[in-house]
């Protein structure tokens, strides 16, 4: 086998809801706890997070190793940054402020092969089994190709204008930053602010009709199947950080409540 299978890839060929998560949570039980529970994926996010390479390299393996397919959230688009996070073998990138069609185009020819892209190429990396894919080396670079996803963050109002420009690029899946959107809007962190889900909507429905995936960051199972009856396909529930907070901070209510 050349490589692991992209659970995104085959839901979204399969017609299905990719389902995942996102954490800034340096651990690598978080894919493994998702994987064992039926998630599609794990978004590793090295934007927001004190993440260290050998750290990031661990989450890959572990979500693999659980049936979880990872995907790298950067610090931004640069070619290497890219390179690296696929090098790992991660199933795809997430690239923050996407907002024209000219950085879109330049995060796909990074994070594919030639003729597509402009990937250059290691045979040694994990991606291509250390070396062992040299064998049979076109089968890999095929695989490559169908197996690597480029997900886009709109989460400013440039985006959300250059939408249509955008998609021309051939980013796979679009997905809206509605908390960065709204603070970019002067509403303040105001992610289901009227004007915000107006914005975003407009999106899912141009990245659906443009024959891509949309995808958001859902706070709550009532809220992700909103989108989902909206035609998205690319689902981020919420965060295991905010799941175990609000979790804690519940059973502490419950618990001392009445003695405080």
């Amino acid at each position: 086998m050349i490589g692991s299978t992209n659970r995104v890839v085959s839901a979204l060929e399969e017609g299905r809801v990719a389902l995942g998560s996102l954490t800034l949570l340096q651990e690598p039980a978080v894919g493994e706890i998702l994987g064992r529970s039926g998630y599609d994926f794990l978004v590793v996010d090295t934007e927001h997070a004190a993440a260290d390479e050998q750290t990031v390299l661990a989450m890959v393996r572990g979500a693999q190793a659980a049936g979880c397919t990872p995907l790298i959230r950067l610090r931004h688009g640069d070619p290497k940054e890219i390179l690296w996070a696929l090098d790992t073998g991660a199933g795809g990138v997430v690239v923050p402020i996407l907002e024209s069609g000219e950085q879109a185009r330049s995060v796909v020819d990074a994070a594919h092969y030639p003729p597509r892209g402009r990937r250059t190429v290691c045979s040694a990396t994990r991606a291509a089994g250390h070396g062992t894919a040299r064998g049979d080396f076109a089968e890999y670079l095929d695989w490559a190709d169908q197996n690597v996803l480029t997900i886009g963050l709109v989460e400013t109002r440039r985006g959300v204008e250059c939408i249509d420009e955008i998609l021309t690029a051939g980013i796979d899946v679009v997905m809206v930053g509605r908390a960065d959107l709204s603070l970019d809007m002067g509403l303040g962190y105001a992610p289901w602010h009227p004007e915000v889900v107006a914005a975003a909507e407009e999106v899912v429905e141009k990245t659906i009709a443009a024959g891509a995936t949309a995808g958001v960051l859902a706070y709550s199972t009532p809220e992700a199947k909103e989108w989902i009856a909206r035609g998205v396909r690319f689902v981020v529930f919420s965060q295991p950080e905010m799941i175990l907070s609000d979790a804690y901070r519940a059973a502490r209510d419950e618990l001392l409540g009445d003695l405080s």
